[in-house]
């Protein structure tokens, strides 16, 4: 009876060793892996920037903007403004990247980035990211087709988003079929910057 016991109880102490050493391992291939993950997702963020403003040379954050301390203007959709950059040629200023995004998706955050000039023209538009969005529709959302329908919008008023055949005259796009859900999340986000815009920086 005690040797069955002590045999119980070495077995409890070689599972916690076990156990132990697995955590470790696992801690130590999660630090390994923190870094090349972290910099490849900022490398595929610059790329979403430089695609949305290809007019500029130089994009970097806007000095004073703190996402933390950001307000949404509409508070019920919780839109975040997750960062606020120059589009700058040969030095010069010459618009605006912003990334913004909303919590509303079909299953969960969408993404984007919109360039708009100096003079609040939107240059174009990207999502960076709607991994959770149904694929043949909100996943449509990240389909060239629908994302240059918002080149050459107005950036000094909302966006909205039609069903029946956007009209441009109205600042509209076409909403992707089927994903009303998507396409309100975008709208979201999308106007979220756009009042970022018109609040902080058209005419500076």
């Amino acid at each position: 009876m005690a040797k069955t016991k002590s045999n119980a109880a070495k077995n409890i102490i070689v599972l916690f060793v076990v156990a132990l050493i697995s955590v470790a391992i696992l801690a130590v291939l999660n630090q390994v892996t923190m870094e090349p993950i972290a910099k490849a997702e900022e490398a595929a963020r610059q790329e979403s920037y430089m695609k949305v403003y290809s007019d500029a040379d130089e994009i970097s954050d806007l000095e004073g903007f703190d996402a933390a301390s950001f307000v949404p203007e509409d508070k019920e959709a919780n839109v975040k403004i997750n960062a606020v950059l120059e589009a700058k040629k040969g030095g010069e200023k010459i618009g605006y990247v912003i990334d913004a995004s909303s919590p509303n998706g079909y299953g969960g955050d969408v993404q984007i980035a919109l360039g708009i000039t100096n003079e609040g023209e939107i240059t174009d538009f990207t999502v960076i990211s709607a991994a959770s969005e149904t694929p043949g529709l909100g996943a449509k959302s990240t389909e060239e087709d629908f994302q240059k329908q918002f080149s050459g919008l107005s950036a000094l008023v909302p966006v909205d988003f039609s069903k029946t055949g956007a009209d441009r005259s109205k600042n509209e796009y076409d909403a992707i079929s089927g994903a009303t859900i998507t396409s309100t999340a975008v709208k979201q986000a999308v106007n979220e910057a756009i009042a970022y815009y018109n609040n902080n920086l058209k005419g500076e």
